[in-house]
């Protein structure tokens, strides 16, 4: 079995934990790269992005999606968990936990390409 079918196969919930430490970690590695300020104010504007609320704006803006990567969107969305963001509605919840997957799919199948694509598009803007 190839790495790519390998992890198309796990528990999109699986690939959405790590897709969180992922942009979690991308966006503050961004930050401290750029920026020479306090941690209270880059903490500030990572919080602005690593949210619900923001990755499901980004989920929005995403296209160009593969059928695998529809797919794995898909079932991230309707995967039932007892968890809800703070701050967020069920919606942008469902849609942050898309984009999370795909993020956390993108870097274990080590598709750097598709992760810095959607990360200058969609975060940098916002940083």
């Amino acid at each position: 079995m190839n790495k790519l079918n390998e992890f198309y196969q796990k528990n999109v919930l699986a690939l959405a934990y790590v897709g969180d430490a992922v942009f979690s970690l991308m966006v503050r590695q961004f930050l401290v790269e750029k920026y020479n300020s306090s941690l209270s104010v880059i903490n500030k504007k990572a919080n602005s992005v690593v949210c619900a609320r923001y990755q499901a704006e980004i989920m929005q803006k995403i296209n160009n999606l593969t059928e695998e990567e529809i797919d794995i969107a898909m079932r991230a969305r309707n995967a039932h968990t007892n968890n809800k963001a703070k701050n967020s509605t069920l919606q942008e919840y469902h849609l942050a936990t898309e984009f999370e997957a795909l993020i956390g799919f993108w870097h274990l199948t080590k598709n750097t390409k598709k992760l810095n694509q959607i990360f200058e598009e969609c975060v940098v803007e916002k940083l």
